[in-house]
């Protein structure tokens, strides 16, 4: 479940979330953004994350999104900040690009026994 508020003031459009970002969610998070983004002219735009305990990959694909269009974020929860802090450095959240051998984060299994043969 996510609650969505927005506060709407001549200087500021601010998304205060509360709850968990996922699922359905997102999709609601991105309509209400979409839609709000046409009259933000000027305006600064905040993503309070404060109140938020969860965010799925698709989430935090939807706010890396918004923060490359100039959106700020806020958060205070260590897990939070910590996905925020990710996010503004531009690293890798929870996708899988280039080869294994490309990589220093991937753990490559080469005990045949435990590979599934059905694994991409």
């Amino acid at each position: 479940m996510l609650k969505i508020t927005l506060h709407d003031s001549p200087h500021e459009l601010r998304f205060r979330l509360e709850g968990r970002l996922s699922g359905a969610w997102v999709a609601e998070l991105r309509q209400s953004w979409v839609t709000a983004v046409s009259t933000t002219q000027g305006r600064t735009t905040v993503l309070d994350l404060r109140d938020v305990d969860f965010i799925d990959a698709e989430g935090q694909a939807l706010i890396a999104n918004m923060r490359g269009q100039g959106v700020q974020l806020k958060a205070e929860t260590p897990l939070i900040r910590s996905l925020v802090e990710e996010i503004e450095r531009g690293a890798p959240y929870g996708t899988v690009e280039g080869t294994p051998s490309e990589r220093s984060d991937v753990l490559v299994c080469s005990d045949q026994p435990a590979r599934d043969p059905r694994a991409v």
